[in-house]
């Protein structure tokens, strides 16, 4: 499972730092990097009010505060 991470300007001003680091943590404490592939792009050209997160065709908005919740539902609910 491929999520992308916006890292652009507007992103990495609402936490994006955060949100992968959160995301790098939870990947490798789940023993899921062979499953989760995290990276990162410039600018998605969706800068809303959080940072933007694809997994395939579907868009998140996250805050830092909400990546574990984020993770729980749509990583992990995923791989079940």
């Amino acid at each position: 499972m491929k999520v992308t991470i916006c890292i652009g300007s507007a992103c990495h001003l609402k936490g994006s730092r955060l949100v992968i680091e959160q995301l790098q943590h939870l990947v490798n404490v789940n023993g899921l990097s062979d499953k989760v592939e995290l990276t990162g792009t410039f600018c998605s050209g969706h800068c809303g009010d959080n940072v933007h997160v694809t997994i395939g065709d579907d868009h998140f908005y996250l805050q830092p505060e909400s990546t574990s919740d984020f993770f729980e539902k749509e990583i992990m609910g995923r791989l079940s």
